[in-house]
């Protein structure tokens, strides 16, 4: 293992951009997908440890919080956390900084990178990649150069209105897994196994030959806006959106477990 190690999630590449840029930036850095078991990459010797998260229905993905609860930590490292969202982070950042301080450390940089949206089951990318992404550029350049310098910065303050909302979509965040049912498979299928080794959750296998899914997943979208064929949707509502992905990143780089800068 390298002397830093940023985790990431990341279903459609903006995580994962982010893990990218500051590794580079940071060097002897390996970026991790929090698709690993957490035993196997262990961050008890880490000068720096990151985690970049998507916000998903007001939290992070319930996978990620598993993933985090079971990592083994240096609590003396400089930790830093960045919840990617295309609305509101919530209180993702403080539920993360209760993960880390039930674990004996301390939370010093916390930072919502805003990027675009891309629920693709639900509504088209927002806003428009071609606005958003240089300002996402611009802000992610901010975050690295905070965190180059091991700037202190606490997460958003939390408060009641974001809990209560959250109680609200509570409902639906425990659907979630079950929701895969409504995925299809078209005859364009190829074969090719991307939706299987890109799903964040191993929530997919071939069987003869097509996906099946499992019912453990994350909503993430990766298996559809990855697949090079378009043939994986949800019901018959993408078929014709835009299947948005980070254009920084490819099918490749997130099958890639470990990395490294």
């Amino acid at each position: 293992m390298n002397k830093n190690i940023i985790y990431h999630f990341s279903g459609t590449g903006n995580s994962l951009n982010a893990a990218i840029e500051i590794a580079k930036k940071l060097s002897s850095t390996d970026v991790i997908s929090m698709r690993c078991n957490p035993e196997d990459v262990p961050a008890s010797k880490a000068k720096i440890i990151g985690f970049i998260f998507p916000v998903y229905h007001w939290s992070l993905p319930t996978d990620a919080i598993d993933f985090i609860k079971k990592l083994t930590i240096n609590p003396s490292a400089y930790i830093f956390a960045i919840s990617s969202c295309g609305g509101w982070s919530m209180n993702s950042l403080n539920d993360f900084s209760d993960i880390i301080k039930a674990k004996g450390g301390i939370v010093s940089y916390s930072a919502v990178y805003k990027c675009v949206a891309n629920y693709v089951a639900e509504y088209e990318p927002f806003p428009a990649p071609s606005k958003q992404l240089p300002k996402s550029e611009r802000e992610l350049k901010q975050i690295i150069s905070e965190i180059m310098s091991k700037t202190l910065k606490k997460a958003p303050k939390k408060t009641l209105r974001k809990e209560i909302l959250r109680i609200i979509e509570k409902p639906f965040v425990r659907s979630l897994p079950q929701k895969d049912r409504h995925f299809n498979v078209s005859s364009d299928c190829v074969s090719c196994g991307i939706c299987a080794q890109i799903c964040m959750v191993h929530n997919i296998e071939l069987k003869n030959s097509t996906p099946i899914f499992k019912h453990n997943c994350a909503q993430c979208m990766a298996c559809i806006v990855f697949c090079p064929k378009s043939a994986i949707n949800y019901k018959n509502k993408t078929q014709k959106r835009t299947k948005y992905h980070h254009p920084n990143i490819s099918a490749a780089l997130m099958i890639k477990d470990i990395q490294s800068y």
